[in-house]
């Protein structure tokens, strides 16, 4: 019988207990990305080949969030679609580093949906151990009775990870411990690393800042310092909580030695004892200033203070938006990219360019690969760039350019490193409000020589011309038996095919009138250029 749904684990018996099931989960694994990225502050949204200094990544301070949504296990928990509409998205992967799904339940499993969302775009996605007051005590008094069962919950921990395809687990001790204890814990947490690392090798475990490896007290420290720095130095890093004023980031770097980097600092959306809401950006200001990774905590927030969920889209952007400036915008660089932009949900479905149902519907596993920057950072009344459900080629919705109806606006779809080595294969379709208003493709690319140049080609009035510009003598000019234009139930297809050796750092369509992009396909292939 299929999995219908991803639940918690809620107790030590239910956790021992658990088997490897039959059944298979189809689960994204993690997709691979650029080794740097560019500044949210240094990106500028229709600024036409964008020369922002890209950054290595391995000096970035990072970004986690913590999805804590009403408890969890909303529609979220169903492995395939359910029938609703106005539930919580999130598509701003691209400034993200970890996902961690939340719950108070004793194992927090992520459904599957968020981790292939997650997965898609590079995200690692992680589930949550967490005990609490009286009952944790017990709980771990009992499994360090015995360490063989303590020897058994960490090869479950490893075996349900690797199962459901995810990346490891935060750990939040929310009770106090034993004295004679806190080795066990500090070990327990060692091993489980060392053997999630020996099964998927870019596993993480993060300990949340809750009780004392000192004393065993619960006791919030908001810094990296002798009542925690056992439980960082076993584990991947520390999520702060989040009442930390700024001579804890201080004291915390002067602790954390050469790993500044793993410490996450807590930042609660709700504003518990914090700046939250659309606040939170002052501290996201204050944590950058010192090279901090951060955690938000609750982002979903953006939905559940509304009363209006249809209102989440432009509460989300408005959020996310203040943020962006503290951000780094990885680049992906997975070939064979095919997005169709759906963000898994629409008030109905279409499957290649036919209506297959007339149902609003929920799977956050049929999210496809979003933009860079899926919002305008201009902050434009109405947005330049969305999401439109009343069209897709596949899914339930497509990318809409807005279009100023003035002037041509130059919209960048992706920045990217995506490597090719002998054969371009590139599609996009779009679809105008006239059949063949004016739009223009870019591509940019590096050629072998790290020369820059640019392929152009699109469409302009009636008369359907297709043209290429080229900024030197690097660039490939496509011919017209590389280069065709085809309608397809609507939508005008531009297909590219040509030799090519060189790097795709950027794709973005330049239009005056309103624009749908409900598809877009690259590769490097020798022969098949299709998916």
């Amino acid at each position: 019988m299929d999995i219908c749904e991803v639940l918690p684990i809620k107790s030590l018996e239910e956790l021992l207990a658990w088997e490897i099931k039959l059944e298979k989960l189809y689960v994204v694994d993690l997709q691979t990305r650029s080794n740097y990225s560019i500044s949210g502050h240094d990106y500028k949204c229709h600024e036409k080949q964008m020369t922002s200094k890209r950054y290595f990544n391995q000096g970035l301070p990072k970004t986690l969030i913590c999805h804590d949504m009403e408890g969890g296990y909303k529609n979220d928990r169903f492995v395939n679609d359910c029938e609703s509409r106005d539930e919580y998205v999130f598509y701003h992967w691209s400034i993200i580093d970890i996902f961690i799904y939340f719950s108070h339940h004793f194992i927090t499993i992520p459904p599957v949906g968020w981790t292939n969302a997650a997965h898609k775009h590079g995200v690692k996605s992680l589930g949550t151990l967490i005990t609490e007051w009286n009952d944790g005590y017990e709980l771990w008094r009992k499994v360090f009775n015995n360490l063989d069962k303590r020897d058994i919950l960490i090869d479950k921990l490893v075996q349900i990870c690797k199962y459901y395809n995810f990346d490891g687990y935060l750990i939040n001790i929310e009770n106090n411990l034993s004295l004679e204890n806190i080795e066990n814990m500090i070990e327990t947490v060692s091993l489980l690393r060392t053997k999630l690392k020996a099964t998927i090798a870019h596993s993480e475990v993060i300990w949340y800042d809750s009780v004392s490896m000192v004393n065993g007290k619960l006791a919030w420290q908001n810094q990296l310092n002798i009542h925690n720095k056992l439980a960082f130095q076993a584990c991947d890093g520390i999520f702060l909580n989040y009442n930390w004023k700024e001579e804890d980031l201080i004291k915390s770097i002067e602790s954390a030695g050469s790993r500044i980097l793993d410490i996450y600092v807590g930042v609660d959306v709700f504003g518990r004892n914090c700046l939250g809401g659309l606040d939170c950006y002052k501290s996201l200001e204050l944590i950058r200033q010192y090279d901090l990774s951060v955690a938000i905590f609750a982002p979903g927030w953006t939905y559940e203070t509304l009363s209006d969920k249809k209102l989440l889209i432009e509460n989300e952007n408005t959020f996310w938006r203040t943020l962006y400036p503290y951000m780094y915008i990885h680049i992906p660089s997975t070939l064979p990219l095919c997005t169709y932009f759906c963000r898994g949900y629409g008030i109905k479905k279409m499957e290649k360019g036919q209506l297959s149902s007339v149902n609003s519907w929920f799977n956050l596993s049929k999210m496809n690969f979003q933009t860079s920057v899926p919002l305008c950072l201009s902050n434009n009344k109405p947005s330049c760039i969305s999401y439109d459900e009343n069209d897709a080629i596949t899914g339930g919705g497509c990318l809409k350019l807005n279009g100023h109806r003035e002037s041509s606006t130059y919209y960048r779809i992706l920045v990217c490193h995506y490597e090719i080595k002998s054969k371009l294969c590139f599609e996009i379709a779009v679809k105008a409000m006239k059949p063949y208003d004016t739009h223009k493709i870019f591509m940019i690319a590096i050629d072998p020589y790290g020369m820059p140049y640019k392929m152009e080609f699109g469409v302009q009035g009636d008369d359907n011309l297709f043209f290429n510009n080229c900024d030197d003598y690097s660039c490939i000019v496509p011919n017209t038996k590389l280069y065709k234009l085809t309608v397809q139930d609507g939508w005008l297809v531009h297909n590219l095919s040509c030799q090519m050796e060189g790097i795709i750092v950027e794709i973005a369509i330049e239009t005056e009138e309103p624009l749908l992009v409900g598809k877009l396909f690259l590769n490097d292939e020798t022969s098949d250029c299709t998916i």
